[in-house]
């Protein structure tokens, strides 16, 4: 049965059918197309649920349009903004598409798209918006003779009620530092990769996994030799009961010190030596940067949670020897759309004031006294550093 309810101000209807938001919007001039490829599901952080998705901009003018700044509403009317983006901080979430002759990203030129990067923050599962919609703010064009700021609503999205999958981590013991983790500015986060004709986020949610040794190092001697570093050589384990379906091996390791890597990157060396498992349910997990000839399974093998897959390395896109770890929605390294995940239980032991400290020699301990920061069903954010059972 159709229902229908008044959620956003008078110039928008909200349709509730069968559980989704459908928006009916006012009419808009502003020639920009806006989607969304995956609708935003809540994972919980630090005690707080986050909502991270994009915006995809396409300007269908043939003039250059500025984009000055963005607004996000959830679905209670007349509410204020959950957050608003203008300036630099505006700047720093956009990416162009394409090549343009200007340098500003909040330019969109004609026929070309721009990405903006979402983070959402809410206190409380209670504060969570049933659906989000989008307010854009356009500086006048020039051949405007009304000089007036466009703007323009859209971007009408559900968000998913879906809880995220609860995993057992991938790895076991102290000292773990989640780098390129839970942001909405690390290195994974913007990593659009088109593939098979679709471009997609697959580290969406990935996480780097290195580690700090008993003496605060993430490595001793000399840093050119893999097994120097304190995660090197680790057993990496299966975070639930799963089949294998894909592996690469036989790729050989990068020396640390060197920005040459062993092999030429391209889509099949990037992760290196991997393995991918069948979470079931649509979720498969993707471990990269192996050591070669490690692997303890074939595609086919089944495994339980816990089990030890292969053993950590530095080979394909790595800098040093870690562990990439992230769940997508697709049996594909990079050709799928990351997803959210949370661990069923660690440890915060601190979080790492600076990721220099893990290369200049300083090291790092946490203070003693450390309080405890137990966390159940959530997902580290970056630079924490974490105990795992």
């Amino acid at each position: 049965m159709k229902q229908i309810a008044l959620f956003l101000p008078a110039f928008t209807l909200v349709l509730i059918l069968n559980g989704s938001f459908v928006f009916a919007q006012k009419f808009s001039a502003v020639p920009v197309d806006i989607e969304i490829p995956v609708a935003p599901t809540p994972v919980k952080a630090e005690g707080k649920f986050h909502l991270i998705y994009e915006l995809h901009l396409t300007n269908f003018k043939s003039a250059e349009l500025e984009l000055t700044r963005i607004e996000v509403l959830g679905d209670v009317q007349n509410a204020a903004p959950l957050d608003s983006y203008e300036g630099p901080e505006l700047t720093s979430r956009l990416s162009r598409v394409g090549v343009s002759d200007t340098p500003d990203t909040r330019i969109i030129g004609g026929g070309m798209s721009t990405v903006v990067f979402i983070q959402i923050t809410v206190n409380s599962q209670s504060g969570i918006p049933r659906a989000l919609h989008h307010r854009l703010f356009f500086k006048p064009l020039l051949t405007d003779p009304t000089k007036d700021e466009k703007v323009l609503d859209g971007g009408y999205v559900s968000v998913l009620r879906k809880a995220p999958l609860i995993i057992a981590p991938p790895l076991r013991g102290d000292g773990w530092v989640a780098l390129s983790a839970l942001s909405n500015t690390n290195s994974h986060r913007g990593t659009l990769v088109v593939v098979n004709g679709k471009a997609r986020i697959a580290q969406r949610f990935a996480t780097d996994w290195t580690r700090i040794g008993p003496d605060g190092q993430a490595f001793r001697g000399d840093p050119s030799n893999n097994s120097n570093w304190s995660p090197y050589g680790v057993e990496v384990l299966a975070v639930a009961d799963a089949m294998v379906v894909d592996t690469h091996d036989g790729v050989p390791e990068n020396d640390p010190t060197s920005d040459k890597k062993a092999v030429p990157i391209t889509l099949e060396t990037v992760g290196g030596n991997y393995i991918i498992l069948d979470l079931g349910h649509g979720y498969f997990a993707f471990y990269a940067h192996l050591q070669p000839k490690s692997f303890r399974f074939k595609v086919g093998d089944k495994v339980r949670r816990g089990q030890t897959l292969a053993l950590l390395g530095n080979s394909g896109q790595a800098d040093a020897p870690h562990l990439h770890f992230h769940i997508t929605d697709g049996n594909s390294p990079l050709g799928a759309d990351g997803v959210p995940y949370v661990f069923d239980s660690f440890v915060v032991q601190r979080m790492l004031p600076s990721k220099s400290l893990l290369v200049n020699g300083q090291g790092w301990k946490p203070q003693a006294g450390t309080r405890i920061d137990r966390r159940r069903a959530e997902m580290p954010t970056e630079n924490a550093v974490v105990k795992f059972p």
